[in-house]
């Protein structure tokens, strides 16, 4: 399926890299005006193919070391290792603790979906701010919203992911009611969205030119550290039990919950400071 869907972009996404547009449009002002003075800045330059690929493989680990990737990219680590380890973690989240069988507590994800489906919610009312404050930016003379400002979904769902863990590592016992951790996940995929939503953007507007090299170092670690989790998750839950496991994974990640925070109040001034992030607004 993710190799049908990468046929898919390769054939119908357009280009947006900008110094290969306007590449493009010089060859095109060249074959339309006959004057060859026309030359996009990569053209001047005569930087061979192997020698922009080599650059293009290199540039996200030169990027995971930036302070605002590297949060980032920790934050989403954390996050998916919760996620993956649910994989197994139902089972005894669910199935030890509750006695569901196989089909019920693969069915019981939905939970997590439906809290995916509530972050969504948010999107109409920040988007019909972001149109109020990019009309004010705009009467002031600016052209773009700053990057903080797309962490405001994170800021709104951080603090649901620690407390959603806490939430169903301390109310998992047979005598309390299944649709306790049940609830509990719910509010685990809401502020999974919310933060995983609000990150992709901010790094985008941060880097925009290296958005791709920054999105794909955060990408790497996040899904090499996470999936290698899965191997450890069984024996997580198992050898830790339920409630000590969710503590521990709610404490990590309640550590990282000041980060959008940070960023929102910091930003502006990391970006400052790093030769990759984009300061012009």
């Amino acid at each position: 399926m993710s190799g049908l869907v990468l046929i898919l972009i390769v054939i119908f996404q357009p280009e947006t890299y900008a110094p290969v547009l306007l590449s493009w449009k010089a060859r095109h002002l060249r074959k339309v005006t006959g004057d060859q003075r026309f030359a996009a800045e990569m053209e001047i330059r005569g930087e061979p193919f192997l020698h922009r690929l080599g650059t293009a493989l290199y540039r996200p680990f030169l990027l995971a070391l930036e302070p605002i990737v590297f949060l980032i990219t920790l934050y989403l680590t954390v996050i998916y290792i919760v996620l993956f380890t649910f994989l197994d973690g139902y089972d005894y989240i669910f199935g030890e603790i509750h006695g569901t069988g196989e089909g019920i507590t693969g069915l019981l994800f939905l939970n997590i979906a439906i809290g995916l489906f509530g972050a969504s919610l948010w999107v109409p009312l920040i988007y019909k701010w972001a149109k109020k404050e990019m009309i004010a930016v705009e009467e002031r003379g600016g052209s773009r919203l700053p990057p903080e400002f797309r962490l405001w979904y994170a800021m709104f769902g951080a603090p649901a992911i620690p407390i959603s863990l806490f939430w169903m590592g301390w109310t998992s016992y047979p005598h309390i009611s299944i649709w306790s951790p049940i609830l509990a996940g719910v509010l685990f995929g809401y502020g999974v969205l919310c933060v995983f939503i609000s990150s992709y953007q901010y790094i985008i507007d941060s880097y925009e030119m290296y958005a791709a090299s920054a999105l794909t170092s955060v990408t790497l670690v996040r899904y090499v550290t996470a999936g290698g989790m899965t191997v450890v998750g069984i024996p997580f839950y198992r050898n830790m039990g339920v409630h000590y496991t969710l503590t521990i994974l709610g404490a990590i990640s309640a550590l990282l919950v000041p980060v959008p925070y940070l960023f929102y109040i910091y930003g502006k001034r990391i970006r400052g400071k790093s030769k990759y992030a984009a300061v012009h607004e």
